[in-house]
């Protein structure tokens, strides 16, 4: 019986310590355009940035009615698309021709398995969590 009141009492007290001030919402999505900046290696704390000698940035552009998501864009020589839905992520296009800087692209979406959004931001990470890219909304 003391540990159903102790376990009532921890319970009440739980709920009371919780407020609408504590908790936030958030309506971001994916949507938009999003330009790849950086790849960051989490373990070894480094990061590479776009090269200013490419063609082209890479920018995809997510949009997500709810249900599907997609996602369609180009790499620096080469045209994307696909599904959007990280655990069951579906990318197609070419990798012929890329640089390095595209080809380490096609590499890391495709081992894509998380993803975060802070404002104006958006990591994508991979191989295994270790590694990210960062996109600035675009």
């Amino acid at each position: 019986m003391k540990s159903k009141i102790n376990y009532i009492l921890i319970l009440l007290l739980s709920l009371a310590a919780c407020n609408k001030d504590n908790t936030t919402t958030t309506t971001d999505t994916l949507n938009g355009k999003w330009k790849l900046v950086k790849y960051h290696n989490l373990t070894t704390g480094t990061s590479e940035s776009e090269p200013s000698n490419i063609y082209r940035s890479i920018i995809i552009e997510f949009s997500d009615n709810g249900i599907k998501g997609n996602m369609n864009g180009h790499t620096v020589t080469n045209t994307v698309g696909g599904d959007n839905k990280f655990k069951t992520l579906s990318f197609g296009g070419t990798k012929i021709g890329e640089p390095d800087w595209g080809e380490k692209f096609w590499d890391a979406i495709h081992s894509a398995s998380s993803y975060e959004r802070q404002s104006d931001k958006l990591y994508i990470h991979f191989n295994a969590d270790t590694e990210q890219m960062e996109f600035k909304n675009n």
